[in-house]
Formats: C-alpha cells, structure tokens, sequence
C-alpha cells in the first residue's frame, strides 16, 4: 500500500516533466527562416525607400548586402533536420524514465524510514529555546547580584517575579526600583500591589502608603484608586468603596481595568458585611447584615464593641488559630497597632504547641506597624 502511491507520484512527476518534450516541434529548416527574414527585411527597405527616408544609392547597397548573406547561407547550410533535436529529446526522456527515478529512490533507501511510526504533535518539542524564563530569570538575577544598583533591572525581573507567585521577591525588587530611579505613580502602585499580593489581599500600612503617595503624585491613577477605594472596605466602610469604585468605573474605557473594577463592586454588593459579618458570624449572617444596615459611627462602635468581646473571651480561654487572626486583623484595621501586637504575643503562647499555626502568626506580623522610636 505504501510504495503504489509512490510509483504513481513518480509516474505523474515524470510525465508532467517530459510533457514538453513529447509534444516537440517539427522540423526547423534554418534557411526557411533567413529567406523569411530576407523578404521581412526587403519589404522594409522599400517602404523606407518609397518614404524618401532612404536613397536609392543606400537602399540598392542595403539589399545587395541582404543578397550576399542569404547566398552565403545557401551555400554552408547543408541538409538540417529535426533529427539532431529529437534525437536530444530522446536522450532527456530516457534520463528522466530511468536516472531520476532510479537516484529518488536510491537516496530513499538510504535515508527514508518508511516504517517509523508518526510522532503525535502533543509529544513534539515546540518550546523555543529562547523562551526559556527560568535561565533568563536566573541570569538577570546573577547580573543584579554583581551590580545591585541596577535600577532598570530590578525593573524588569519585578513584574516577572509578581506573575511567578514570587510576590516577597517582587515587592523587593519594586522597593529598590523606588529607592534607585526614584518615585512615581506607577511604580508606587506596582509595590503596592506586590505587597498585597504578599499578604493574601490584605492591604498592609505600607502598601497604603504606598497607593496614597501614588495618588499625590498622579490624582487620578487609577490602580492606586482602586485600592485605596478597597482599603475603605477593610476598614469598615463598604458603601464609601463602593461609591469611589462606582466613580473609578465611570471613568474608565471600555476593558480589563474596568471590568475588574465592576466584578469588585458587583461582590461588595452581593457580600454584605465586610468586617462586621466576618466578627457576627459571616457577611451573609443577620448579625453582620444588621451591623452593616447601621449608619457609619454607630457600626463602628458595634464593631469595636464585638472586637473587645473577642478579645476578653480568647484572653480567658485561648482559641483557635482562626480567632487569633481574626482579632489581630480586626485590631489592625480600627487602626489599634499596639493592641495588634498585644494579641499576637498572646496568641504566640496560646498556640506554642502547634507549629504550622505558629508560622502563620509569624507571616500576620509582618503587617503589624513597628513602633515608633
């Protein structure tokens, strides 16, 4: 089944080859085609003659000329046929029946593979070499290792750092891409992004001050107006977030940005609650709906009320892991630092026995403020 095909692919490239050559023309006699030219030739010159472009003394020059060469011809041609042509086209025929063939197959044998099995694309090496991220990732880093005042390089492996997951390396990167070429709306919010990122959406004091510089420098970028409008949420305010996200929306043009920005205010929506759900129970609880019904000074004394409630009831009798974090956050985000840190020792020596909880009140403390000196 395999070599049928191939002899008829064979059979019709020959064809197509010779098919020129099978057609051939009859025989060319070369003193048919001067005499031809002589009379072409003559015709000319009597109309230039006519014309009274030409003399006679030059036109009887000009034909005797034409006269000794068809003679000439006459007298060296001999018998020409097409013999000699088709005796040409025999040979090319003959070569390409036989030589062609022979060499194609020849060269098949010797390095075709007509029993190899087909490789699937899916098991095919496609990836180019040139696109390999981990050693270019890996170069820049030996390169920012030798030269650590490299502003642009940080620059550049930041972003890569933050879509790698590698969000401490980036929120380090961007923290020199600041310190080395200097402040601007961009970068302060591309840390800041990398530090919430850092903190599992937590937006940390200094993240805030990072969106907030980013704002004083450029009033209506909006990443850093997106967060900070997300800040007011955390902070207890859901409907101020929701009203600065509703006016950044508005803003925006058609795309990414702006839908981020619509799924944002669509899930505060949908979700109320905000701090006061997650201390009542859950947003979706009666408790937290009802907390989050309140007008804004009185729900931020119900939310430090239940904060304290939380805080009595864990220094009486310890809590789980959950509780502790629950409460340093709650701390954190009524602007209670030193309170924070209170509870995190406290926490520390209620879960010394379990390591992994440890770790993870370890991470929490990054986002406690130190003190001031």
């Amino acid at each position: 089944m395999f070599w049928l095909p191939v002899l008829v692919l064979i059979l019709v490239a020959i064809l197509l080859a010779l098919w020129p050559l099978l057609r051939g023309r009859g025989p060319v006699d070369p003193m048919d085609q001067a005499v031809a030219f002589y009379q072409a030739r003559k015709a000319e010159l009597e109309r230039q003659h006519g014309a009274g472009q030409i003399g006679a003394a030059d036109f009887e020059a000009a034909m005797a000329e034409q006269g000794r060469h068809l003679l000439a011809l006459g007298r060296g041609r001999g018998a020409v046929t097409g013999d000699g042509a088709a005796r040409r086209r025999k040979i090319a025929a003959l070569a390409m029946l036989v030589v062609v063939p022979a060499l194609a197959l020849g060269i098949y044998f010797r390095i075709g593979q007509p029993g190899a099995p087909d490789l699937p694309l899916a098991s095919r090496d496609v990836t180019p070499q040139n696109m390999d991220v981990a050693s270019a990732l890996q170069r820049i880093e030996q390169h920012l290792a030798r030269n650590p005042d490299d502003g642009r390089g940080y620059e550049v492996i930041a972003p890569v750092y933050l879509r790698a997951g590698r969000f401490a390396d980036a929120a380090f990167a961007y923290r020199k891409v600041v310190a080395l070429l200097g402040p601007s709306a961009t970068r302060l919010a591309d840390l800041g992004e990398a530090l919430v990122a850092e903190k599992d959406g937590i937006i940390t004091a200094e993240a805030r001050e990072a969106f907030e510089k980013a704002v004083t420098l450029e009033p209506a970028y909006a990443k850093a107006r997106f967060y900070l409008a997300v800040l007011l949420e955390q902070d207890g305010n859901r409907a101020g977030a929701i009203e600065r996200l509703t006016a950044l929306a508005g803003e925006l043009g058609t795309g990414p940005g702006r839908l981020r920005v619509e799924a944002e205010i669509a899930r505060m929506r949908t979700e109320p609650g905000g701090l006061a759900g997650g201390l009542a129970g859950g947003p979706a609880s009666e408790a937290g709906q009802s907390i989050a019904a309140l007008p804004e000074a009185e729900r931020q004394a119900a939310i430090r009320s239940m904060v304290d409630q939380l805080d009595t009831r864990l220094a009486g009798g310890g809590g789980t892991l959950g509780e502790w974090q629950r409460l340093i956050r709650a701390r954190l985000v009524l602007q209670e630092p030193d309170k924070a840190r209170e509870a995190l020792g406290r926490a520390r020596e209620a879960l010394a026995g379990e390591p992994d909880s440890l770790k993870i009140l370890e991470a929490l403390a990054g986002d406690i403020p130190a003190r001031a000196p």
